[in-house]
């Protein structure tokens, strides 16, 4: 992975339609009737592990019509939800539905809702939808209420019913496009979030592969969709670690100590931290360790002196949080200051420098190119500026300047939050040999100095940015499960974030 520059009518037939579809058997990867777009990079050529959990559908059929129930039937006899878990609502177990399938009476609904999250509630009749609905009203859990339309006499107008079918429900399924025609019609509801099984270009068994898709997308954001594409969903990393290095002598052991004493943190912690590790063009050969960490591991293609400017700013593009913490490698975070920085809300327009603590425990000044930002904002200042990479120095006083003339404030962090510098490297052997000259960047800051001083918004700042190519060499995620945090108010209190500052 490289960088850039380099339709029956009638309920019966319906029905009759789609228990046919569903007796195929599922294919996970792509079908071989379906000619979409070129296929996207694999991720078989990384390290990358990562399950997802078993899907849990509830389908409530108290008022199912036999059609629907032959339906349910098909379904759960599929090779496609071979690996999932169906648990039946208001129909007796009659001995002909398949193994591992759960046949519960109808009143057992709130219990399920109550008892476990993310589920998915889906519905076979309308009576069904509207008595699961109900309990939608207040949903904390995160559950997913989908209605399922075998027929086309659509749904009259009211508002009772737009509160059910388009607030309360996360898709409405049709069978085919003849079922969602009435939707939106004179006198119907328009009915939102639409998904339709029948899909002429994935074949005959669309309407399955649709099914498992929707199931897939809802309870497993990090899967291989319908079309072959691999996603992921890093939303629950809430910081970025980045750091890079440039080593010209014997190995990378500076690198690889520092990354052998994070993966022995806590899994609670360390899962929710992405460590990005920017190789800035090292000459010599290594082995990436195998390490139980969220971690992107680049290497830039060209090997340019003192390019640290464009290390960090790749590395922000890979970043997976919004709050990064960039820092040289010979500093190192502590378990407990780790903890604190990961409960800290987000930065806004703060940059924060971190106080370092020596061996007698007393505290001193931060270093001067390690801080806590905003992916955000760092790229609203347009990052680092990379006309100072090729030599050395400046880069890390004037990207402070300019983050501070466009209004950014620049302040500590709580003192319980500390940092301490590494004394382990061995600078002879896994470290570099570069020259340390200001000479030849000194005019180049003085001129950028100048221009904020004279010429005011936007200037000081070259806008030169990722000059030159990088490979992707390792991009793993962890298998740690991570207990999402509620908060229920937080989106009906946008407004609030709108009008306020970002301070």
């Amino acid at each position: 992975m490289q960088g850039r520059r380099r339709g029956q009518g009638g309920i019966a037939g319906k029905n009759n339609m789609l228990l046919c579809a569903l007796t195929y058997s599922y294919r996970h990867n792509r079908p071989d009737t379906v000619q979409p777009r070129p296929a996207a990079p694999r991720r078989d050529d990384l390290w990358f592990f990562m399950t997802t959990p078993t899907p849990t559908i509830v389908l409530c059929a108290a008022h199912a019509l036999p059609d629907a129930l032959d339906v349910v039937r098909s379904i759960t006899a599929s090779r496609i939800m071979a690996d999932c878990r169906f648990i039946l609502l208001g129909v007796n177990d009659d001995g002909r539905w398949p193994a591992g399938v759960e046949c519960r009476p109808a009143t057992d609904l709130p219990a399920l809702l109550a008892g476990q999250p993310r589920l998915i509630v889906q519905t076979l009749s309308r009576q069904d939808h509207e008595a699961a609905a109900r309990h939608f009203i207040s949903n904390r859990q995160g559950h997913y209420l989908l209605a399922t339309h075998l027929d086309g006499d659509g749904i009259r107008k009211g508002w009772q019913r737009h509160v059910i079918y388009n607030k309360l429900t996360d898709i409405n399924v049709f069978i085919d496009q003849a079922a969602q025609a009435p939707s939106g019609s004179p006198g119907f509801l328009g009915l939102k979030n639409p998904f339709v099984l029948d899909q002429p270009q994935l074949g005959n068994d669309a309407p399955a592969q649709m099914l498992r898709h929707a199931y897939d997308a809802l309870l497993n954001p990090t899967r291989r969709d319908i079309a072959g594409y691999d996603k992921q969903d890093d939303s629950d990393i809430q910081l970025a670690y980045i750091t890079h290095f440039y080593c010209n002598q014997n190995d990378i052991s500076s690198v690889t100590q520092l990354l052998e004493r994070y993966a022995a943190y806590p899994a609670d912690v360390i899962s929710r931290v992405h460590f990005v590790i920017v190789d800035d063009g090292s000459p010599i050969d290594y082995a990436i360790p195998d390490l139980p960490l969220n971690l992107t591991w680049i290497k830039i293609d060209q090997d340019i002196r003192w390019n640290q400017a464009g290390a960090r700013n790749v590395g922000a593009v890979y970043a997976k949080a919004d709050t990064m913490l960039v820092t040289d490698l010979d500093h190192e975070v502590p378990l407990d200051s780790m903890r604190k920085l990961l409960a800290r809300k987000p930065c806004g327009k703060r940059l924060y420098k971190i106080y370092r603590e020596d061996t007698d425990g007393k505290l001193y000044s931060g270093h001067s190119n390690m801080f806590v930002l905003s992916r955000g904002r760092f790229f609203e200042c347009h990052g680092y500026d990379e006309e100072f990479a090729g030599n050395y120095g400046a880069e890390d006083f004037r990207f402070v300047k300019y983050q501070k003339a466009r209004g950014t404030l620049q302040t500590y962090l709580p003192k319980s939050i500390r940092c301490i510098e590494r004394t382990d490297i061995n600078r002879n052997k896994s470290y570099h040999s570069l020259s340390r000259d200001l000479s030849f960047n000194t005019p180049v800051d003085s001129r950028k100095k100048r221009e904020m001083a004279t010429n005011g918004h936007g200037y000081g700042h070259s806008r030169m940015f990722l000059n030159f190519t990088w490979t992707v060499l390792r991009d793993q995620r962890m298998n740690v499960p991570v207990q999402r945090c509620r908060d229920v108010f937080w989106k009906p209190l946008s407004l609030l974030r709108q009008i306020l500052p970002r301070f």
